[in-house]
């Protein structure tokens, strides 16, 4: 009996260590399983969350959405009067910097009749006019950053051709490629790098404080904003900049010569080509810092509109460059160079 009763003692500890064992393993499938049965909750709560950040309402503001209507139509009118001028005076086919002001002019005019006015109706209700439709959402995205690259590099174009005009260099000589070609490959640029709005769906969501799809706080919404400021906006607009701080140091440099032939008076416009860029930025510091931004505020909205100031101010500036620059006439220098007994002065005008 004794040797029983040891046995059965001896016996206890394994039989515990067992249970034990069993009992951790019925755990730890109880958990395996508890988590498989949470991943598709995760998922419609991912779901859930954009969703609910695309149906999000704000407060509505009828006379500031009036406000941008008017405003917006006026800019609509100004970029199809320049359009329409460069056309019948047939510009294009004697200055260069003509098919870049046209192509920026459609470009105003294309983000005027297609993004400004969603812009009005969120601000107008208060609701998101794509509240039930994620895709349009993106694709309202991928306009917007296209149309505000496309206008940065035509901006650049035109800076480039600015400065051939007051260092007296041929287009060739910089440029190398046709102005429609250059016109292409900003687009294509332009949609290239918007393109991860469409493809990545953690970028994108609906701001109620600025009544627009734009990218969210996220990482991804981050680094896309991140390098679309660096390719789309930082790049060409230094390249602008540089290039009419050269305008004004040849301006300054010879100011007597420049005024007696008519060109010392557009550095005021130079000044307002270097300024331009600016009216986005603190469109850019808003969206990035969210503590600066509330729905029931309208200084959000009043930035993003500030940011298609450039749609509003182009024509005017443009407009006023095409009789002030006194762009050298390709037609003319073609002539001239194709004249046989040309004057040697003459083939350098």
């Amino acid at each position: 009996m004794n040797l029983l009763s040891q046995n059965e003692q001896s016996n206890i500890p394994h039989n515990s260590y067992k249970t034990k064992s069993r009992k951790s393993q019925s755990s730890s499938i109880k958990s395996v399983i508890a988590t498989m049965a949470m991943l598709p909750s995760i998922s419609s709560n991912h779901s859930e969350v954009l969703i609910t950040a695309i149906e999000m309402v704000a407060e509505p503001k009828p006379l500031l959405a009036i406000t941008f209507a008017c405003i917006s139509l006026l800019a609509l009118l100004a970029n199809c009067t320049l359009l329409i001028y460069i056309i019948y005076n047939r510009l294009y086919r004697n200055f260069i910097s003509s098919h870049f002001i046209a192509h920026l002019c459609i470009t105003n005019a294309a983000t005027l009749c297609l993004l400004i006015p969603m812009l009005i109706y969120n601000v107008w209700t208060g609701v998101n006019i794509w509240a039930h439709s994620n895709v349009m959402c993106r694709v309202q995205a991928l306009l917007t950053c296209a149309t505000w690259t496309v206008i940065h590099f035509m901006a650049l174009c035109i800076a480039g051709v600015h400065l051939l005009t007051f260092a007296r260099i041929h287009y060739e000589q910089l440029f190398g490629l046709s102005p429609n070609m250059l016109c292409v490959l900003s687009w294509l640029l332009a949609f290239g790098l918007a393109l991860p709005t469409i493809t990545n769906g953690h970028i994108i969501i609906y701001d109620p404080s600025f009544r627009h799809c734009i990218w969210g706080d996220s990482d991804s919404g981050l680094k896309f904003l991140t390098y679309l400021l660096i390719l789309g906006v930082f790049i060409p607009a230094s390249l602008a900049s540089y290039a009419y701080i050269r305008v004004l140091g040849i301006l300054y440099h010879s100011p007597i010569v420049f005024q007696s032939i008519g060109l010392y008076k557009s550095r005021f416009l130079v000044y307002s080509f270097l300024f331009s860029p600016f009216y986005q930025l603190p469109f850019y510091a808003i969206s990035i810092v969210k503590d600066w931004r509330k729905p029931d505020s309208t200084v959000p909205v009043v930035m993003l509109f500030l940011a298609f100031m450039q749609c509003f101010i182009s024509p005017g500036l443009y407009g006023a460059s095409l009789f002030l620059m006194k762009e050298e006439d390709m037609a003319l220098t073609a002539r001239a160079h194709k004249a046989p007994n040309a004057h040697p002065l003459t083939q350098h005008l």
